[in-house]
């Protein structure tokens, strides 16, 4: 297996997650049973009756999370997310890709992360290049969001190609 194949790991805690690609063209839209496992908190995640969408619970002892079934080496991954409204310190809502269950100590990874927030305070989002198991060959970034992202749904995603990621 290839150092650059990896798995498509959701960490998210209690939003939806639509898997639909409409705004995309050419793109395969695959159902949860087809492509993706639960990870933990399997009674937390409730799947739409068309199976292209998956609502993810945080209640007071676990969130949940999901994992692709299958490695993958380039896509566009994408995610419509609404956060959780009220406090939240101490809650990352994240979606990211990562070979680390194969090179545990050398992994890469790419994230988009969502950070826990006092009510009132400014979202903050932070996204994370990792190479080689660390931001020494990689990048770590974080901004203020200019909205709100409790509010509504927001598309989020990772474009990358054998040549960028964007």
């Amino acid at each position: 297996m290839s150092k650059l194949s990896y798995n498509l790991i959701f960490f998210i805690v209690f939003l939806c997650l639509g898997l639909r690609s409409s705004a995309i063209t050419n793109l395969n839209t695959l159902s949860f049973e087809e492509s993706l496992s639960p990870l933990f908190g399997d009674g937390n995640l409730v799947r739409s009756p068309d199976d292209l969408s998956v609502r993810l619970l945080l209640d007071k002892y676990t969130g949940s999370g999901f994992i692709s079934s299958n490695m993958y080496q380039h896509g566009f991954y994408s995610s419509m997310i609404k956060l959780p409204a009220d406090y939240t310190a101490g809650v990352v809502v994240a979606f990211y890709t990562s070979n680390g269950d194969v090179f545990e100590k050398t992994h890469d990874e790419l994230d988009i992360e969502f950070l826990g927030n006092i009510k009132g305070k400014p979202w903050r989002f932070q996204t994370n290049l990792y190479g080689n198991g660390s931001t020494h060959r990689g990048r770590e970034e974080r901004y203020r969001l200019w909205f709100d992202p409790s509010k509504e749904f927001h598309r989020y995603s990772i474009l990358w190609t054998p040549h960028k990621i964007m």
